[in-house]
C-alpha cells in the first residue's frame, strides 16, 4: 500500500512508519518540526520525507494516518477531508497492520508506562519468545523504540491520551489488549481531561475489554486504581511494597546495582538491577509479575532485569565527572519529579542534588499542579526553573505562575533560580557547581530549549 503520515516526527507515528516500511509499505509521511533523532531515523528507514505540509504532499496514497497533534486547518487534512481520501488515527493504524493477529499485552498508567513496556518487552525477548513491542521511547538494550518479532506477544505502552481529533477517547482503547498492567492511576492531561474521574472512566473501560482468560497486574499503591478494580475480577493479581499479591523490596546498593526482592506467595526471586529509585523498583515488580504470570522462566526473568539497560531519558547520565553527575529525566508531573529526586537522595546521599526544572507538557504549563510542584521540587539543595515556552495556546487564567512557585521555594530558604532561557541555565550548572560532588536531574518531556547541547559544548570547552 502507499500510506502517508500528517505528522510523522512524533515519538510514536515515526516509529509506526518505520514499522509501516518494514513489513513493505511505501511510505511517506510530513511535519512542520522535522529534526534528529526521529528525522535521522526516518530517513534511514527510507521513508519519504516532507519537511512542511502541503497538499502537494500527498501522492493518491491508499490511507492516510492523522497523527495526534494534528487539527483542522492543517492544510493536508482539510485536503483529505475535501477529497474524500481514507484516513484512519495512528493507534488505528497498529491495530490494523500489526496487532490484529498478536496477544496484547497493554502497559498503561499516569508513571512508568515506557520503563515497565521495555522491560517487559525485554524479559520475553530473553524468555526467546520472539515479541514484537511499541515503547514510548528508546530502549537502550535494542536502540530502537520498536521490534516486530514472529511470536505471540505484541507488549506496546497504552497512552491515555486522546488518538486524534476525531477519537477522543484514549489509545489503549484501539489496541483491545489481552492482558494489561496498571502501573498508576492520577490526574494528568488537563488539556483534555476535566478530572481524574473522567480518566477513571476510561480505565474502568479498559477492564471491561480484558477477556476472562486475561491477566490484569495492578499497583495497590494507588486509591484511584484500588477503588475500579472490582473484587470479582479473579484475573487481576496486585503489585506493591506491601500487603500485595506480588511484593517489591529494596535490600541494598551494591556497586552499580540495587538489589531488590520480589516475592508472591510462592516465589522469592532475589533481583538486581542498574535502575534505582522506588518507582523503578515498582516498574520492575509490574514487569516481572506480568512475566511470572505468563509462565515465563524464573531464572530467565532474573537474568532479564540484570542486563535491561533502560530507556534513554530516565535516569540517563549525560555527564560523569570527579565532582558532578549530570542526569536528564522524562520526569514532569509532580509524583515523578519527587520520585526522581527523592531517588538521587537516596542513591547519593552525600551529594548536593541540584533539581533543573522546565514546565513542558500541557499540564505542567497549566496551574493544576503548581503547589504540588513547589513540595515535589523542595527535596533538593538547588532548584532551578525555566520559564514555560510557547504558552499562547493557554487561557491567561490557567497558566502555571512559576514566579509563585520561585517566590515560594525561596520564602522556604531554598537556593532557587528562575530563568527565560536555557544558555543562562547551562552556565549555572557548569560553571557554579561547588566543590562538593553534586548530582544534576534535569527534568523535561521536551527538548528544553536546546538546553542539553549546550551543556556539552560548555563542559567540552572546560576538557
Amino acid at each position: 500500500m502507499k500510506i502517508h503520515i500528517i505528522g510523522v516526527c512524533g515519538v510514536a507515528t515515526g516509529a509506526l512508519a518505520c514499522m509501516l516500511k518494514e513489513i513493505g509499505h511505501t511510505v511517506s509521511g510530513s511535519d512542520a518540526n522535522m529534526y534528529p533523532p526521529m528525522s535521522s531515523v526516518l530517513k534511514d528507514s527510507q521513508i519519504i520525507l516532507y519537511d512542511k505540509y502541503d497538499t502537494a504532499n500527498i501522492k493518491s496514497p491508499d490511507i492516510v494516518i492523522v497523527g495526534n497533534a494534528i487539527s483542522r486547518g492543517n492544510v493536508e487534512l482539510e485536503y483529505v477531508l475535501n477529497e474524500r481520501l481514507e484516513y484512519i488515527s495512528m493507534p488505528e493504524a497498529l491495530k490494523k497492520f500489526f496487532l490484529k493477529d498478536k496477544e496484547v499485552i497493554a502497559v498503561c498508567g499516569t508513571h512508568g508506562k515506557t520503563t515497565t513496556t521495555a522491560l517487559l518487552a525485554h524479559i520475553l525477548v530473553c524468555a526467546e519468545s520472539d515479541p514484537s513491542f511499541f515503547v514510548g521511547g528508546l530502549t537502550a538494550n535494542y536502540n530502537s523504540n520498536f521490534k516486530l518479532g514472529n511470536g505471540k506477544y505484541f507488549v506496546i505502552e497504552g497512552d491515555e491520551y486522546d488518538s486524534a481529533y476525531f477519537e477522543k477517547f484514549p489509545k489503549f482503547i484501539k489496541y483491545q489488549p489481552h492482558h494489561t498492567i496498571l502501573t498508576s492511576l492520577e490526574f494528568d492531561h488537563a488539556d483534555i481531561y476535566p478530572n481524574i474521574d473522567e480518566i477513571k472512566k476510561w480505565f474502568r473501560h479498559l477492564l471491561k475489554i480484558i477477556p476472562s482468560n486475561g491477566k490484569v497486574i495492578y499497583s495497590n499503591e494507588y486509591s484511584s486504581l484500588n477503588e475500579i478494580i472490582s473484587s470479582s475480577m479473579s484475573m487481576c493479581k496486585s503489585f506493591g511494597f506491601k500487603d500485595a499479591d506480588y511484593n517489591i523490596e529494596f535490600i541494598e546498593y551494591s556497586k552499580h546495582l540495587s538489589k531488590i526482592k520480589l516475592a508472591d506467595k510462592n516465589n522469592i526471586l532475589n533481583l538486581e538491577t542498574h535502575l534505582f529509585g522506588d518507582f523503578n523498583y515498582s516498574n520492575i515488580c509490574a514487569a516481572s509479575a506480568m512475566a511470572m504470570e505468563l509462565g515465563i522462566d524464573l531464572k530467565t526473568i532474573i537474568e532479564a532485569v540484570k542486563t535491561f539497560k533502560g530507556v534513554k531519558r530516565r535516569q540517563e547520565i549525560l555527564i560523569e565527572s570527579k565532582d558532578m553527575i549530570i542526569y536528564e529525566d522524562f520526569a514532569h508531573h509532580p509524583t515523578a519529579i519527587s520520585g526522581v529526586l527523592l531517588s538521587m537522595r537516596s542513591r547519593y546521599p552525600d551529594s548536593q542534588i541540584w533539581a533543573v526544572y522546565e514546565p513542558c507538557s500541557a499540564t505542567s504549563k497549566r496551574n493544576v499542579f503548581q503547589l504540588q510542584l513547589t513540595q515535589a521540587l523542595s527535596s533538593a539543595q538547588t532548584i532551578i526553573i525555566m520559564a514555560p515556552l510557547n504558552m499562547h495556546k493557554i487561557a491567561q487564567d490557567e497558566r502555571i505562575d512559576v514566579n509563585h512557585v520561585y517566590n515560594e521555594l525561596i520564602s522556604q530558604g531554598k537556593d532557587a533560580w528562575l530563568f527565560d532561557n536555557s544558555d543562562e541555565i547551562a552556565n549555572k550548572i557548569i560553571y557554579d557547581v561547588k566543590s562538593k560532588h553534586t548530582v544534576v536531574v534535569i527534568m523535561s518531556n521536551g527538548g528544553f530549549d536546546g538546553l542539553y547541547d549546550k551543556i556539552r559544548k560548555l563542559k567540552n570547552n572546560l576538557c
